[in-house]
């Protein structure tokens, strides 16, 4: 790991910590580097507010978990990870996803699942090809299942991961495998 990623780390372990213990609202800047004994001034070397530490929180966290098998034949343990890294950091994520000021988090977790279901999508293009009048019908279905998935694991970490992990992605997986 480089040393940019070693202070955001360093950083995101104390506004985590923090974010345990007090409303998210109330966490400053302050806060968050008193912890870490570097200057307030590094927080910002890095982060533009803590929306955007939060933001970074996850896209770290859950590229590194799944970056290695995005693809369209592991579609399922990618999905499992997140779900996973959801429910171990629950009482985090229900705190942030809870927050209303926290509107970009949810745009952008909707865009992160958006973007991996494209790259997993990608990659089984690669090997199966479409007819031209298909291109509109993927992109739909890429959208239909990102707003769709987004905001069902949005829920679900607000009513406490339950059921746990490993059963809710078994639900999720016989619903996209389901035909009326």
């Amino acid at each position: 790991m480089n040393q940019q990623n070693t202070t955001k780390k360093i950083i995101s372990c104390s506004f985590k910590n923090l974010a345990i213990e007090k409303v998210i609202d109330k966490i400053s800047i302050t806060d968050i580097m008193d912890q870490t004994d570097y200057r307030r001034q590094t927080f910002y070397d890095h982060f533009d507010d803590k929306y955007d530490l939060i933001t970074w929180i996850f896209s770290y966290d859950v590229t590194d978990l799944i970056q290695s098998i995005m693809k369209w034949g592991k579609w399922e343990e990618v999905l499992f990870h997140l779900i996973n890294y959801l429910e171990e950091n629950r009482t985090y994520y229900k705190k942030i996803v809870s927050n209303i000021k926290l509107d970009s988090f949810k745009d952008y977790f909707i865009y992160y699942i958006k973007q991996s279901i494209q790259t997993i999508t990608d990659d089984y293009l690669q090997t199966h090809s479409i007819s031209d009048s298909n291109h509109a019908l993927v992109k739909t279905k890429i959208d239909f299942c990102a707003y769709g998935l987004s905001e069902m694991l949005y829920h679900w970490v607000l009513e406490d991961c339950e059921p746990n992990s490993a059963d809710y992605h078994e639900l999720l997986i016989k619903v996209i495998y389901f035909r009326i």
